[in-house]
């Protein structure tokens, strides 16, 4: 619109001075899609002045045709700068109002309050975080089961919903609280499981070494063993070869000689070590097997027997652990040294008148006496032959006083040996083939086999000592490869059952030094009531076997494993209590004459919890009027004039307010003297994300309960909804409406869930059938773990209000990191450290989790870019840019793996981010 005076109209004596001058409002305005502010001021203060100067200008009343100055000082020009000024606030105000008529432009909270309102959208409140509390209980020193109940200490110990526990704040922090939300059954037994660090010694007729107990064995190289193989076997005899003592492991590795493949196999009576004490016949009926707890549960309830006692019996009655028979004496048959027949004096060889027992009995004086052809003959001969004695003695070369009854020896003549029970011993003095001496005579329990030992080679092994094999240590991390979902606990356990939650703590195996902790899922409890060998001897003692749904996430140094089972849920926020306990906050009194009565919470902000519902959240507000539960609903519209419901509104400050109905839509409140009462929690947000192990204060102390604390920090938080995320989301609820059918939908209702950054749905081909793959990442890039209450509630949710039958995959996203370093050229008038401090800072800020998406790649040039636009940098050389899980080849785009719509391969989407790690920027000037 021009103001120009029309030229027809103008006066002949008109001197031309105020010619050009144009009326420059209203100013037509045009708004393009997709901008963040509207344009709708239709002047500013310069264009109303100049405008009406004019319009001045170009009139034609008598009364101004006169005004010729256009000086400030002049009052008709002051009161139209007074106007010009008017009307600049007023344009100012109208593009303010304008802005915040619209969502994608508003700036203030209370305007996207509103126009969320106008589609029932409410900005979230915010979500709590949730995590696992792993409760000890008292244990007190040396106390069995039934000892323990005696003091005082319950065997099962109840803790209810609400138990409250609080952190332990660090620097700069404030304590918050948690409360748990389950009430769950606790035991001192569940407190620090172990898995089986040890494992009977096996026992093998051709094993190559064993290890026993301690460093005081005494054996040397040579000593004689016996064992008795797991199979049932005959006891076999070995030699030693080598002892190696290892101080570490407090054991004696003992490596034995081979086994002579040609050696004759020797019957035997196998040695069994029995139980301590005879097992109680209940007992015995479950000894060796395995059975479910369950089962077990149910048998002890028909039979009328108490599982524990079953437990206790086994432990006092489980046999000693596998031993092996080591013998501390050797010695030999008497005679073994006689001298040779032919090395004796003619007068021995040549014996006195008499009959010679080889031949017809003849007198003869040159005919060898009957002493010399024994000692010839008898030499060589088996034991069979023992000559001058009968049954099944033999008779060593000395006395051995520590060779005692009912102990072992072994007969042993080159590559054939036997063991035989001493029936008993005596001393004797014998006197024979030239020799006299005064030995010990051993009865055994057998003479069969003595035609295989002969008298001058045979080597007695005796003084049988029992030794005790150490256990081997299981060297196999948690879970061991091929057995993923078992753990084999160290002994019995009671009461463990399916679909119960453990916390497994432990150093990861690939990463030496980094403890890491993790929930686990019971699936099923066995109980291994004892180990018993082929022929139904006792090997070893019980355990419990648990196998869990899934696998675990990380796989733990078997010794560094600890289990707790005293497992419960909580979350982020403290219940507000009223003058008397559980009554909660009195918020007034009722007016059945008032319609809409409205009552504000005194303690803010109410704590939210995440929930399978479409907006994620559930509230934790309790309205109770006249002692009568009344229900909150999202609107009173359509409500009945009976119906005990509210509504509660969010304020810009965080307080929240209950409204009730009036009558018509919704009941109003009866009339009453502080009938109305409010149990509810307060805290909420980011501050609950406190670290692990921070949370350790107990605030309540149920009966036997000693300490708490909990292994897994807490994830699934959220702050109240910002602007920005009301802006992406509010749209999203009219697309979905509350249902999830397209691609799209499955994405938008994700990222709309309270505690979800971002969100990104693909189609996937597993092989065998298409799938929705959801990726996922919590506020401020946190991880949705799988064991997270997040993660359950989004799964749950997406599957209940879409298509059951469509398969649905749901995965945290992948961090991903890059790495940059240069040299930067900064302007001589500018401080260095100030440069670089702004170019990092922009750097972040353009990189940060809120900034990318998933799979969008990072380009040098846009690298290079952020860092020249820095005031005072006149120069960038980038030496670093790489993939900080990649080799460093420096390329021109760094790429982010994203799944591919139809494809079929099943990954979670990533985001590169840059590497928190400090930069390595320098500067030169």
């Amino acid at each position: 619109m021009s103001g120009s005076l029309d030229p027809t109209l103008r006066n002949l004596n008109d001197c031309g001075c105020c010619e050009g001058i144009a009326a420059e409002t209203p100013v037509l305005t045009y708004n393009r899609p997709g901008l963040s502010a509207l344009a709708y001021r239709v002047g500013t203060h310069a264009l109303f002045k100049e405008s009406m100067l004019a319009r001045l200008s170009g009139s034609h009343q008598a009364a101004l045709e006169g005004l010729k100055t256009r000086a400030d000082d002049d009052f008709t020009i002051a009161l139209l700068d007074a106007w010009a000024t008017v009307a600049d606030v007023l344009t100012f105000y109208q593009e303010r109002n304008a802005n915040e008529a619209y969502l994608r432009t508003a700036t203030e909270r209370l305007s996207a309050l509103e126009l969320a309102r106008l589609i029932e959208y409410k900005l979230g409140p915010g979500v709590a975080a949730s995590t696992y509390l792993a409760f000890t209980l008292e244990d007190p020193p040396g106390a069995t089961r039934q000892t323990a109940t005696a003091l005082g200490v319950p065997r099962v110990t109840t803790i209810d919903a609400g138990a409250k526990v609080q952190s332990i704040p660090g620097p700069g922090e404030q304590a918050q609280t948690f409360e748990t939300v389950e009430q769950i059954a606790a035991r001192v037994d569940w407190n620090l499981l172990k898995p089986r660090l040890t494992e009977r010694h096996p026992i093998n007729r051709d094993a190559k070494s064993l290890f026993f107990a301690g460093l005081t064995t005494g054996l040397k190289k040579g000593d004689g063993l016996l064992l008795t193989p797991d199979d049932g076997s005959e006891s076999v005899f070995r030699q030693i070869a080598e002892v190696t003592l290892n101080d570490a492991q407090q054991r004696t590795e003992v490596r034995l000689q081979p086994l002579p493949s040609a050696a004759p196999v020797a019957v035997a009576t196998p040695i069994f070590f029995q139980p301590v004490f005879e097992p109680a016949p209940i007992t015995k009926k479950f000894l060796g097997h395995t059975i479910n707890t369950a089962d077990l549960f149910v048998a002890s309830v028909l039979q009328n027997f108490a599982v524990l006692d079953i437990f206790d019996n086994l432990v006092a009655t489980q046999p000693p652990p596998p031993s092996v028979l080591a013998f501390r004496t050797r010695a030999a048959i008497f005679g073994h040294n006689a001298p040779r027949w032919d090395t004796l004096p003619v007068s021995q060889r040549i014996g006195e008148f008499g009959p010679d027992p080889t031949t017809n009995p003849v007198v003869s004086h040159f005919i060898p006496g009957p002493y010399s052809t024994r000692q010839n003959s008898w030499a060589e001969q088996q034991l069979s032959n023992y000559p001058g004695e009968s049954g099944s003695n033999i008779d060593l070369d000395s006395v051995y006083s520590n060779i005692v009854k009912d102990s072992r020896v072994v007969l042993k003549d080159g590559a054939t040996a036997k063991p035989y029970q001493v029936s008993a011993t005596t001393e004797v003095s014998k006197s024979d083939f030239t020799l006299s001496a005064k030995v010990t005579r051993l009865t055994l329990d057998t003479r069969q086999g003595f035609d295989s030992f002969n008298i001058r080679r045979t080597t007695v092994f005796a003084q049988s000592e029992e030794l005790e094999l150490a256990r081997l240590p299981i060297d196999k991390p948690v879970p061991e490869p091929g057995a993923e979902l078992v753990i084999e606990l160290d002994t019995l356990v009671d009461g463990l059952s399916a679909g119960q939650k453990i916390i497994i703590s432990g150093e990861l195996d690939q990463v030496r030094g980094v403890m890491a902790s993790e929930l686990a899922l019971i699936d099923k409890v066995d109980q291994v009531l004892g180990v018993t060998g082929a022929t139904g001897q006792v090997l070893d003692a019980g355990f419990t076997r648990i196998t869990l749904v899934g696998k675990l996430t990380n796989v733990y140094v078997r010794n560094t494993v600890t289990i707790n089972a005293n497992v419960a849920v909580a979350t982020h926020g403290e219940t507000i209590q009223g003058i008397r306990a559980g009554e909660g906050e009195i918020l007034g009194s009722g007016d059945a004459s008032k319609s809409f009565q409205r009552f504000t919470l005194r303690q803010p902000p109410l704590t939210y919890v995440s929930a399978s519902t479409p907006s994620g959240t559930q509230s934790t507000l309790e309205v109770r009027v006249n002692d009568l539960l009344w229900s909150e609903v999202p609107t009173l519209y359509g409500r009945g004039p009976e119906e005990r419901i509210y509504v509660t509104e969010l304020d810009d400050d965080g307080k929240t307010t209950v409204v009730f109905g009036d009558g018509k839509t919704g009941a109003r409140l009866p009339t009453g003297q502080d009938n109305v009462k409010a149990k509810y929690r307060r805290g909420i947000g980011l501050p609950g994300l406190v670290k692990a192990n921070q949370l350790s204060q107990l605030m309540t102390r149920p009966l036997g309960v000693k300490g708490v604390t909990n292994p897994l920090a807490p994830t699934g938080a959220a702050d109240r909804e910002s602007l920005a995320d009301a802006r992406r989301n509010a749209p999203l609820t009219v697309l979905t409406l509350g249902r999830v059918v397209s691609i799209q939908d499955y994405e938008d209702f994700a990222r709309a869930f309270a505690g979800i950054g971002k969100a990104l749905a693909t189609w996937s081909w597993s092989g065998e059938q298409r799938s929705v793959l959801v990726t996922v990442a919590g506020t401020g890039g946190a991880e949705v773990s799988e064991d997270s209450e997040l993660y359950k509630n989004l799964l749950a949710a997406l599957r209940q209000f879409g298509d059951p039958n469509v398969s649905l995959l749901l995965e945290s996203y992948q961090a991903r990191f890059f790495a940059l370093a240069g040299d930067l050229q900064i302007a001589p008038d500018y401080l260095p450290d100030k440069v670089r401090s702004e170019v990092e800072k922009q750097l972040r800020e353009r990189y940060s989790f809120d900034a990318r998406e998933f799979g969008q790649p990072v380009q040098l040039s846009e690298v290079i870019s952020v860092m020249q636009n820095v005031s005072g940098v006149t120069s960038v050389n980038v030496t670093e840019f790489y993939r900080s899980d990649q080799p460093p080849d420096r390329l021109p785009r760094l790429a982010a793996a994203r799944p591919k719509p139809g494809g079929d391969q099943i990954f979670a989407a990533e985001l590169l981010t840059l590497d928190p790690r400090p930069l390595g920027l320098g500067t030169s000037q």
